[in-house]
């Protein structure tokens, strides 16, 4: 999970039926010019800041954990108040060479100091992300494009939240639960390598939550879709899941076709790929997105977990 690609991509990211969909289109042989051409255009940016962040502390609520509190530009705090919040970060932005950008969950938003908090989950490898996070202190300044709205449980019957999350999910289980829906109950599966990674999150009546520990940091593989697996009952829930992408095209079969579930009660996202790196995900996608619409279809029938790696 080391390496990293010079080509360029160009993230789009939308909002859909309260859904996430990620629309990719690769540029393979663009200037640093058309490059911030092409993140100017109103299309891509799709009510999108463009902004800085200015980091004003950095500590570390488990050992693998960093939390990072910024103070953020914006001039529409109002994008920044709903919950499961993404970002694009830019983790490096060589003189020569393209911009290499990696997305956040926003853990939480202040609005009376416009701060935002981003939780870094650490990794032994000297990725640009953890080359960055290496090398930031207070005062350390990074851009940034973002919000955008992540999916949310579908809470519009009031049934049974069942939710599935790794470490990388957490921010995102935070922002959901602290904009908890009244009277609505849970049981919520973490795969973590902190014994103790639930303790920070808000809590709710009739809202549970399970911790599923693992050894080591790395997968291991299946202990959110087992958690699936032993469910007392399937009747009247509704799914949502963040993890690793096998995993969470696993748990999306599990639902959708043995279960026969409703799409709109299965909201699945794989925020990463064991033994690929972002760089190559990212061209993965874009690769997959072209071959989507080359083949006549919409956004609306877009699904990233569609994509076979």
């Amino acid at each position: 999970m080391n390496r990293e690609t010079t080509s360029i991509s160009i993230i789009t990211l939308y909002s859909n039926h309260e859904a996430w969909v990620i629309c990719m289109t690769k540029i393979a042989e663009k200037s640093k010019q058309e490059y911030g051409d092409l993140l100017k255009e109103k299309d891509h940016l799709q009510d999108m800041e463009q902004l800085e962040m200015t980091i004003v502390s950095i500590h570390t609520p488990y050992p693998s954990i960093v939390r990072i509190q910024g103070k953020i530009n914006t001039l529409q705090p109002e994008l920044w108040q709903a919950p499961n919040l993404a970002i694009r970060l830019i983790v490096s932005n060589p003189p020569e060479g393209q911009p290499i950008s990696r997305v956040y969950t926003v853990r939480s938003f202040n609005p009376v100091n416009a701060q935002i908090e981003i939780d870094f989950v650490k990794h032994e490898d000297l990725s640009p992300a953890m080359e960055w996070l290496n090398s930031a202190q207070v005062g350390t300044k990074i851009g940034l494009i973002g919000p955008r709205p992540h999916f949310i449980p579908n809470f519009i019957h009031k049934k049974h939240v069942v939710m599935f999350a790794d470490d990388t999910a957490v921010p995102a289980l935070y922002s959901i639960l602290n904009e908890w829906e009244n009277g609505v109950s849970a049981d919520i599966f973490i795969e973590s390598f902190e014994k103790d990674i639930a303790n920070q999150l808000p809590r709710h009546d009739h809202v549970k939550i399970h911790s599923l520990h693992k050894e080591h940091h790395r997968p291991q593989k299946g202990l959110l879709l087992k958690a699936a697996f032993a469910l007392k009952t399937y009747d009247n829930i509704t799914i949502w899941a963040a993890c690793e992408r096998k995993e969470a095209r696993a748990l999306r079969q599990f639902f959708l076709e043995d279960k026969q579930f409703n799409k709109n009660d299965v909201r699945i996202a794989g925020y990463w790929r064991d033994g690929v790196s972002s760089s190559e995900l990212d061209i993965l996608r874009a690769q997959h997105y072209q071959k989507h619409i080359q083949q006549g279809k919409t956004l609306n029938e877009y699904d990233d977990l569609d994509l076979a790696n």
